[in-house]
């Protein structure tokens, strides 16, 4: 997915380890990262000066942990297994 496929109009960030939140509207959020960025991508284009580092392939140690809330709640799962 890529920033101009976000599904909501406001692209929220957040990170569970700084506490760090934000929201763009999604047009100055294509401006920013540009519209083709994959999102994990952008992620790293709006955490850039995060105090952490983002964990990658070379530094699996990353403790920044931006991530899209929004999109995190579209996939939770059931917290108790549907009666069968």
């Amino acid at each position: 997915m890529r920033a101009f496929d976000f599904p909501f109009e406001t692209v929220e960030i957040s990170c569970s380890v700084c506490g760090r939140f934000g929201r763009y509207s999604k047009t100055r959020f294509c401006e920013i990262v540009g519209a083709n960025t994959p999102l994990p991508s952008a992620l790293n284009i709006i955490a850039k000066d995060c105090p952490e580092d983002r964990p990658s392939l070379a530094n699996l140690q990353g403790k920044c942990r931006a991530a899209y809330p929004q999109l995190i709640a579209m996939n939770v799962l059931p917290k108790t297994p549907p009666d069968r």
